[in-house]
């Protein structure tokens, strides 16, 4: 076996072993967040239960990743769009940082080992497009999990909303509502539901609830939770029902997101134009056109003798 396919599959399996040790890092986050808050439902769930050895292992893991990878290569941008695409375990940035080192390495080495050698022009550009591509596709990726993970919360303000207010309205505090909610919506909405118990968290372990509350900003994106955050503190210094901002902001983001739907519906007959002209259109007139074209031909060939 020639030395670059070696070079391929100890690459392979490095990046296998990075994945790895990143759902490591996942289960380990979700087990801390459940032994915090206390599920009331009693034991850790089976999809997140994990022995304490693996936790173990993840902190050497992150230890040796930053003794070995350079300080500071990995700005607070970077780590902070991990966060926000939900990947905020302690060994995330080290494990990013060293799967762009292993793209940025594997797509020279594919591409040196199968792009085609006819011309030296050809192989160059090969080789271009590869570095291009293993230098910009794990921000790319990143970027469309982190929107995505953004249109999920933005998806699931409304509902979590309304059970807060529920919540809230039956005489429960702030705290034990956001608890109870992040119990409630795990299965329906993980993502924001992940988020307020990270909050209530946060509060039981002393932090001041402006600050856990403005976190959720931080930690997501979505311009709407800093909305509510803020409506939220305003309500509880001054001494207004929360029950109140709750419902008014509720309604507000179903408004919103109805306008959005309306918004984009009006725009979709003008989005179809090209592709009608360039694809359905032509197939049209080929199909209605093409037997008239044929059964005219004799005609021309008649007049053309």
């Amino acid at each position: 076996m020639s030395t670059p396919l070696l070079i391929f599959f100890g690459v392979l399996v490095l990046a296998a072993a990075v994945g790895t040790w990143a759902l490591v890092a996942n289960h380990r986050r979700a087990v801390l967040i459940a032994r915090a808050t206390e599920f009331p439902s009693g034991p850790v769930p089976r999809r997140i239960e994990l022995r304490t050895g693996h936790a173990a292992t993840s902190e050497r893991v992150n230890d040796t990743l930053e003794k070995l990878l350079p300080e500071g290569l990995l700005g607070e941008t970077a780590a902070m769009r991990l966060v926000r695409a939900g990947y905020d375990a302690p060994s995330a940035p080290a494990l990013y940082l060293l799967l762009r080192l292993v793209t940025a390495v594997v797509c020279p080495v594919l591409a040196f080992v199968f792009a085609p050698r006819d011309t030296e022009l050809l192989f160059l550009a090969s080789m271009a497009v590869s570095v291009a591509l293993g230098l910009m596709l794990p921000p790319y990726l990143l970027l469309r999990i982190e929107r995505a993970r953004q249109l999920r919360v933005l998806r699931s303000i409304p509902d979590c909303l309304d059970l807060l207010l529920v919540c809230v309205e039956a005489g429960v505090s702030l705290d034990a509502a956001l608890l109870r909610v992040g119990h409630e919506m795990s299965r329906m909405h993980p993502e924001l539901a992940h988020e307020l118990l990270v909050v209530n968290r946060k509060a039981n372990a002393g932090m001041r609830r402006d600050d856990a509350l403005h976190g959720l900003y931080d930690r997501t994106g979505v311009e709407e939770l800093r909305a509510l955050s803020s409506t939220m503190i305003q309500s509880e210094r001054w001494g207004s029902s929360i029950g109140r901002v709750l419902r008014v902001h509720s309604e507000s983001l179903r408004r919103k997101r109805r306008q959005s739907a309306e918004r984009r519906g009006a725009t979709a007959a003008t989005k179809m134009i090209f592709p009608m002209v360039l694809f359905i259109l032509p197939s049209l007139f080929a199909v209605i056109g093409g037997p008239m074209v044929i059964g005219l031909g004799p005609v021309f060939d008649v007049f053309g003798q």
